[in-house]
């Protein structure tokens, strides 16, 4: 037997052979099925860490409105206790390291004494939270104490409008590749807002011991 007809036998053997299609199937196949898996684990994660952050905007903001503008007058003490509260309740989130918590008081004021509103004034803020490059959407009260908010809008005259603004560091499961590549935002805001449930605005009530988290560079506000 030639060794030309060999070569050909051989060739045809092999040609035949279906063993091993499988495996070599799943091997090429097995990097875009842990692509689909990961991008899957990556989205789910960004949604229930969009929706926790929301909740912690959503939350303040209610507490902070229910006392800002009502007899019991909220106390920096309690600002300090909403401030911890929040750091449980964001867990698995780092907040303190990754995120920050804005607090701002605006009321409606009258500058050309007509009886109208015409000045978004901020009256008080408090921060926290490690993340001090965090965009200022209400803007800093030490800058600039005019409020910008949402959609151009004005208060009316005695107005108290209470919001809270927390931005959090996304923290990604396979790393920010990925992330970047899918275009998945690196940094989550959400805001919540709400007008004061009592009729008088009331200044943050003095607290020995608790000095105001005012400072909009510090990470503790202090």
């Amino acid at each position: 037997m030639s060794g030309l007809s060999c070569k050909r036998r051989l060739f045809r053997r092999l040609r035949s052979d279906r063993r091993g299609v499988a495996f070599l199937e799943f091997a090429l196949t097995l990097p875009m099925f842990l692509g689909f898996v990961a991008a899957g684990l990556e989205f789910s994660h960004l949604m229930m860490t969009n929706m926790r952050v929301q909740r912690l905007a959503t939350m303040t903001a209610d507490m902070i409105a229910q006392r800002g503008a009502s007899d019991k007058q909220i106390s920096e003490m309690q600002i300090y206790d909403i401030m911890f509260a929040l750091d449980v309740a964001a867990q698995p989130l780092k907040m303190r390291e990754h995120g920050r918590i804005i607090i701002s008081a605006v009321l409606g004021e009258d500058t050309n004494n007509d009886r109208v509103a015409d000045y978004n004034r901020i009256k008080w803020q408090r921060y926290d939270g490690g993340f001090t490059t965090a965009t200022n959407i209400i803007g800093c009260r030490q800058n600039n104490d005019r409020a910008v908010l949402k959609d151009s809008r004005s208060l009316v005259l005695n107005e108290a409008f209470f919001m809270a603004q927390v931005s959090y560091e996304y923290d990604p499961l396979f790393g920010e590749s990925l992330v970047r590549w899918f275009g998945v935002p690196e940094v989550i805001t959400r805001t919540a807002a709400y007008r004061g449930r009592g009729s008088v605005f009331k200044p943050v009530l003095t607290t020995p011991g608790y000095a105001p988290k005012e400072n909009c560079t510090s990470p503790s506000g202090l």
